[in-house]
Formats: C-alpha cells, structure tokens, sequence
C-alpha cells in the first residue's frame, strides 16, 4: 500500500470531524439559534429549542469523543443519529415544489448520507 492507513484514518476522522464542528459554530450564532428553532417549530418539531440543543449537544459531543479517540464509537453513533435525524428533519426534498429547491435540497439529503457512510467507515476500522 502506498498510503500508511493509520494517517489516512486521523486524516479521515479529522475532516469528518471539522465537517460536523464547522456547521456546530456556524449553528450558535444568535441569529442561527432563532433560525434553526424557528424552523423546527415550522416541522412540528415537539420542544423546538430543547430539541435544537439536544442536537447541538449531540454533535459537540461526537466531534470530540470522535477527535480524542477517547469511546470514539459512541461518538460515531452520536453523529450518526444526529446527522439521520437531521437529514430527516430539514432535508424533505420530496415535499419541495420548486425544481431548484427540490434538486438543492435533495443534493444535501445525499451529500449527509454519503458522510454517514464515512462515518461507518470510520467505525468499523476503530481498533
């Protein structure tokens, strides 16, 4: 093998990880805080701020068990829920009417699959 597959994996679990972490600090600025609440609200989402936070404890705490190795596994299944859920929540492309927004949408829907796909990778190589 050309690559030494031990930096390929800390290569790999970082940039899952800066993923999950970039959208995380993007998410605690005020006005995305309103935002993000605003519309789980919009999606029946019962507790819309409990469930905002829930999520954002969620992905903090994967990033950093993820990051520290330290019961990475749980970290991993802590993201995966995350991200199933969210893509379940805000990514309903097949509710969209408009063909820009439905293609946009349906893009992120599959996009955040794809990186649930990393992180089964990521999990079934943890030693």
């Amino acid at each position: 093998m050309f690559f030494d597959a031990s930096w390929l994996d800390s290569a790999g679990r970082l940039l899952i990880a800066v993923y999950f972490l970039v959208a995380g600090v993007k998410a605690l600025m005020p006005h995305q805080i309103r935002h993000h609440v605003s519309l789980l609200g919009g999606f029946h989402i019962p507790f819309p701020a409990a469930a905002f936070w829930i999520g954002i404890a969620m992905l903090w705490a994967g990033c950093v068990l993820l990051i520290t190795g330290w019961h990475a596994d749980i970290g991993i299944y802590s993201l995966i829920v995350f991200s199933v859920l969210a893509n379940a929540i805000y990514n309903r492309f097949w509710r969209e009417t408009d063909p820009m927004r439905r293609h946009f949408t349906e893009m992120l829907f599959w996009a955040n699959t794809a990186v649930m796909g990393g992180l089964l990778l990521v999990l079934e190589n943890l030693p």
